[in-house]
């Protein structure tokens, strides 16, 4: 009970410890750029509100004549923790291009209780949206005419000095097509159907979730595509019983078979086989079959066990004949439970000979 707690509360100490190392970072940052831009010096810092001499001094003079990445610079004039948390943070946020990507697709599939045991290969339709088949996914003709980006100029990158990043009308090609394809509007895809043949791990069930990285919506003009999760329904089976990796079955046998034991044949995950009823099983009993049950999907190797639960079924007729040995057999049983209480018995003695 110690451990569990003790766990959850130190993984709980070391997030929050992240996440004011994240904010001290980025307080730095700010500082840094606050300064950059307020000229840095105690003579601007003394000016009064309001007054300007007119000229105008660019606070990133010392970095322009480097002609470099101006956050290398500062990486290179200084030194310390704090530089290098200034370069990460900075560099890997506003100077790195992002991957555009296509929008993700969630459906349900529906599994029988036998497919999701012992898996199986299911080719899965879906609405999506497919490239264009007129331009290929590019959004326009192969012939179309291509201007130069007026936002970048040609670049593919625009800045907010010192900070660069992809431009967002050419999505960093540097061209730009005014000649849309009229198939998709531009777009570089249309609404379609699409089909993924999909391997279902064996053992999986109700509520898990198949991740099928780009088989999603296709990215047009070169996006990439999208991630298909499909959700899992697992069906009920008349049979088997699922809990966890075990499965049960209830298996009805006679009472004469419940008396005087016996072998019956049950059904399992791979096929029929035959078990032992123990003499004298009483109604609820259960025999285990070892690695008998399921295989889940995160643990490769290990099967469960399948629980055979008895069901007694006692006749509501019988002959003349069956009445007659029944009543012998009641009658030899009633003689034996009181010769039992009879002999050796406490109580039945004081009543006896008081």
């Amino acid at each position: 009970k110690v451990n569990g707690p003790v766990h959850y509360f130190s993984s709980s100490l070391n997030l929050q410890f992240e996440v004011c190392e994240f904010l001290y970072t980025l307080s730095l940052c700010y500082a840094v750029i606050l300064q950059l831009f307020s000229g840095g010096s105690a003579a601007n810092s003394t000016r009064g509100r309001g007054e300007f001499d007119g000229s105008y001094q660019d606070p990133f003079s010392r970095f322009n004549k480097q002609n470099d990445d101006p956050f290398a610079e500062f990486y290179r004039q200084n030194d310390g923790p704090f530089s290098n948390q200034f370069y990460k943070v900075f560099s890997e946020v506003f100077q790195h291009d992002v991957d555009v990507h296509a929008s993700d697709i969630e459906i349900e599939l529906n599994l029988s209780f036998g497919e999701a045991a012992k898996g199986c290969t299911k080719e899965v339709p879906f609405s999506a949206k497919n490239l264009c088949y007129s331009c290929d996914g590019r959004g326009y003709l192969a012939n179309a005419r291509k201007y130069v980006c007026p936002s970048c100029k040609g670049a593919g990158k625009v800045s907010m000095y010192p900070f660069t990043s992809i431009c967002t009308t050419c999505r960093g090609f540097g061209k730009v097509i005014k000649d849309h394809c009229l198939t998709c509007k531009g777009a570089g895809v249309v609404d379609g159907m699409k089909y993924a043949n999909v391997i279902i791990p064996a053992g999986v069930d109700s509520g898990d979730t198949i991740h099928v990285r780009e088989a999603g919506n296709s990215g047009g003009r070169g996006a990439i595509p999208g991630s298909l999760y499909i959700k899992l329904r697992v069906a009920s089976d008349p049979v088997f019983v699922r809990d966890g990796a075990d499965v049960h079955v209830d298996k009805k046998i006679s009472f004469t078979q419940a008396m005087l034991g016996g072998k019956i044949e049950v059904p399992t995950l791979d096929g029929k086989t035959e078990i032992k009823i123990p003499k004298g099983v009483q109604p609820g009993q259960v025999v285990v079959l070892r690695g008998k049950g399921l295989e889940l999907p995160n643990q490769a190797g290990y099967f469960g066990d399948q629980h055979v639960r008895f069901k007694i079924h006692f006749p509501l007729k019988v002959n003349e004949r069956q009445r007659a040995l029944l009543e012998d057999f009641a009658a030899e049983e009633a003689t034996k439970e009181q010769s039992f209480f009879a002999t050796g018995n406490w109580l039945y003695e004081q009543l006896s000979t008081g």
